[in-house]
């Protein structure tokens, strides 16, 4: 076979497989964004994300991040908007205690209470670490959620 044919021919097979390769590697991240304090803007309900120890975002299929100053505004929000559980890889949500830190919701201890005094007044703290939760919900006479879904059914407006 002639040189010059085989490479006519391996040069369109070669850049189709990079091509391929390439693509296969952009696969959707459902790892938390960092929230940039003072200018990201809650999506419910636009105001700029200020105290971190409140925020969360969630996370689509397709890899988009939706960024909340509260948990209140983040159910609210997928709630009014119709928004599936199946189109949601991640919801992330700040750990209390080490706010910089997003955790998984689903990982979270979720603390409910009327002394929690987040930006939209929804009362919700999180924290990695459940021992740590267990205390912050009796110093603030608060209650200890069993499941985050809990937060979707409490949250949802009538």
């Amino acid at each position: 076979m002639n040189q010059k044919n085989v490479f006519k021919f391996s040069a369109p097979v070669v850049v189709s497989v990079l091509i391929s390769l390439t693509l296969l590697s952009c696969g959707v991240s459902d790892k938390p964004q960092a929230m940039d304090l003072g200018k990201d803007k809650c999506t419910a309900c636009s105001m700029t994300i200020e105290d971190a120890k409140y925020a969360c975002e969630y996370i689509t299929n397709k890899g988009k991040c939706f960024k909340f100053d509260d948990a209140t505004c983040l159910f609210h929000y997928l709630n009014n908007n119709q928004i599936a559980d199946s189109t949601l890889l991640r919801i992330y949500i700040a750990d209390y205690e080490q706010p910089d830190s997003l955790i998984d919701i689903k990982t979270a201890s979720l603390v409910l209470g009327e002394d929690i005094h987040s930006p939209m007044n929804g009362g919700i703290a999180a924290f990695s670490n459940r021992n740590h939760a267990i205390q912050f919900a009796e110093k603030t006479h608060s209650i200890l959620l069993d499941s985050w879904e809990r937060l979707k059914i409490n949250h949802v407006r009538r």
